[in-house]
């Protein structure tokens, strides 16, 4: 989730009633929960625990419930009003840092979780997509079951979103054949009747037509569908904002607020797991409840038939491991009985990592940076939005682009990137799932039929900004980096915050990638049209460009996108997974897993959509649904 544009602006005048709240209230007291035994227990209310949570509840025959740490936020302009972010208020982020990276200049990075009903899908930059056909059926093959791939999971990505308010697509260098053809695809790929209501933007700045035609200009195509499977080139990418209401749709109201009527669906805010029990059995662990935190005190929760882990990339290997799950070694250090030996726990941690590029405009040209300059023009927007819901304060940063490497590096360079793929892949210490995993990247990287980087465009300014002036960023980022990282306990208190390590920047393949975007980065700031609105590069110095220089300025920097995933991988054991096909933790009968840390292989996208297909797949799993797998379209 790259983090929202316009995060210091609360617009308060914008407040207002903007949505219905929920049909029952969630509890916050621990002995009235407990009072209920589940059938199904559901740690976690974010992205992927919304969605499965409410599934699983919908049809009223099973007792659900579901815990989580934060509160729920509803009608809350920090969270609705697309301009404003909760990124980094203790609110609504759980504010994790990363351990000191030693290859960016030894900074601690703002990891940002969202910590209310809703997850991260509460406080997110509202970019809604999918990766590529290629990406899903490699994670397929990790899995061993097919209907993990694109056919299989597919009906599970339509099933989340709400494609049916979309506005017009206005992008350039989408002939009528192309828009015609887009919209046949995505009547076949696309969902229109889900909870998650995603749209087009109403209003472009000049900046985004210019840039998207300097793009085509350097040979990256407009892509009319990227939904199809292919998730390459440039596009105008949905957001999760109801163009009818101009508010962010997300987990608490799309998925708990819909089914909260029902008398069998239980939450309990303000209550962080702590652990999950255990009975021994003879076909392994079974397990029979979940320990919470609630009021300074704690209470345990029983469920008859199961419970499920979706609480995310960070913390649903810190509940694995506080429970006896993972890496003996690291568990006896923190006086933690071993009861699964799963070494692969907290590992695997992967996250993609973005530099970025600042233009300082021409006079006169407009973008997001009018609300910081015009107090006049603040002012109006805040009361258009208060009155209608549209306007500045209802839009979003829109243009990215996902390229190969073949789109910026010559065949020599391309050669000399592999070559230090394959040095860094056959190191010592990478292990046998990393082989695995690098072998896949390798391919993509070579055919480029995936892309390797994504390019986001902002149309505001970050750094050192001048009164009165007008900015464009773009974020270039590598989305399938050879660094694995991990997220581990720091001690046995359930409350502290878990040792996250991403190693951003320990392979030097994604070094070299990073510098290589920089280079074109700043090649698309002299590109017609759209260099025809740049007064002046200021980030980097146009005049610090050696490689050494710019190698500097990429580790003191980078910064990653918010899309961390991987800590429980869904692999065979002996390859280093955590959960299998059914998303079963390994040596237990009955736990699963389902948010963000199954994905064994980074995907070349936002992974909001992706994660409550997840979600939705996971109910379908326990309730033992079964979809056909189909050929692919």
């Amino acid at each position: 989730m790259v983090r929202s544009s316009l995060r210091a602006l609360v617009f308060l005048a914008a407040c207002g009633a903007v949505r219905a709240g929920c049909a029952d209230s969630p509890t916050t007291d621990g002995a009235t929960f407990v009072q209920t035994e589940f059938d199904y227990i559901v740690i976690g209310a974010g992205t992927a625990g919304t969605a499965l949570s409410a599934r699983l509840a919908e049809d009223g025959a099973s007792t659900v419930g579901l815990i989580e740490a934060g509160l729920l936020h509803l009608n809350d302009e920090i969270i609705d009003v697309p301009a404003n972010s909760g990124v980094g208020n203790a609110t609504y982020d759980w504010n994790f840092v990363s351990a000191p990276q030693e290859h960016a200049n030894g900074r601690s990075l703002g990891l940002p979780r969202g910590k209310l009903v809703g997850g991260s899908s509460a406080i997110n930059g509202l970019a809604w997509g999918r990766g590529s056909a290629a990406e899903y059926d490699a994670w397929s093959t990790f899995a061993q079951d097919p209907s993990w791939g694109w056919a299989g999971f597919l009906p599970y990505l339509r099933k989340t979103e709400n494609l049916s308010h979309t506005l017009e697509n206005p992008y350039p260098g989408i002939s009528a054949e192309d828009a015609a053809k887009a919209a046949e695809i995505e009547k076949r790929v696309g969902g229109f009747s889900g909870p998650i209501t995603v749209s087009y933007n109403a209003h472009y700045f000049e900046t985004v037509p210019t840039y998207v035609e300097a793009l085509n200009n350097q040979g990256i195509p407009t892509n009319a569908e990227p939904l199809s499977g292919n998730a390459t080139g440039v596009f105008n990418t949905l957001a999760t904002l109801d163009r009818t209401t101009g508010v962010r749709t997300y987990g608490a109201p799309a998925y708990y607020c819909a089914h909260s009527d029902k008398p069998n669906y239980h939450l309990i805010v303000g209550a962080q797991a702590t652990k999950i029990v255990f009975t021994n059995s003879s076909a392994g662990l079974v397990a029979t409840g979940v320990e919470f935190a609630s009021g300074g005190q704690r209470f345990v929760a029983k469920a008859r038939k199961e419970v499920i882990l979706s609480a995310g990339t960070v913390q649903t290997p810190q509940l694995l491991e506080l429970s006896g799950i993972g890496n003996p070694t690291i568990l006896s250090a923190h006086n933690i009985t071993t009861l699964v030996d799963l070494p692969q726990v907290g590992e695997n941690f992967q996250e993609h990592l973005y530099v970025s590029i600042q233009w300082q405009l021409k006079e006169g040209v407009q973008t997001f940076d009018i609300l910081r300059n015009n107090k006049t023009v603040a002012a109006e927007q805040a009361a258009q939005y208060a009155k209608n819901r549209t306007g500045l304060l209802a839009d979003t940063n829109n243009a990215v682009a996902f390229i190969p490497v073949q789109s910026f590096v010559n065949d020599t360079r391309l050669k000399t990137l592999l070559d230090t793929f394959d040095a860094d892949a056959s190191a010592d210490g990478v292990s046998d799932f990393e082989k695995a995993q690098f072998k896949v990247q390798r391919e993509w990287i070579a055919d480029g039929n995936v892309a390797a980087v994504e390019l986001i465009q902002w149309s505001k300014g970050l750094l050192n900004l001048e009164n009165g002036a007008s900015y464009v960023v773009v974020l270039g980022g590598i989305l399938h980096p050879l660094s694995r990282g991990s997220a581990h306990i720091s001690s046995s208190d359930p409350l502290a915050a878990p040792t996250i390590d991403p190693k951003f920047l320990s392979r030097d393949f994604d070094t070299q990638v990073l510098l290589d975007v920089l280079k074109f980065l700043q090649k698309i700031g002299k590109t017609a049209p759209f260099s025809d609105l740049v007064a002046a590069q200021t980030n980097p110095d146009p005049n610090a460009q050696s490689d050494e220089e710019l190698l500097a300025y990429v580790r003191a920097g980078a910064a990653g996108g918010d899309h961390l995933i991987g800590t429980a991988a869904q692999a065979p054991r002996e390859q280093g997974g955590v959960v299998d096909a059914e998303l079963k933790v390994y040596g237990t009968t009955n736990l699963r897993v389902a948010d963000a840390s199954i994905l064994p292989i980074q995907l070349a996208a936002h992974t909001q959509a992706t994660i409550y297909a997840i979600g939705e797949k996971a109910a379908d799993l326990i309730k033992g649904v079964k979809t056909a797998v189909k050929g692919h379209h």
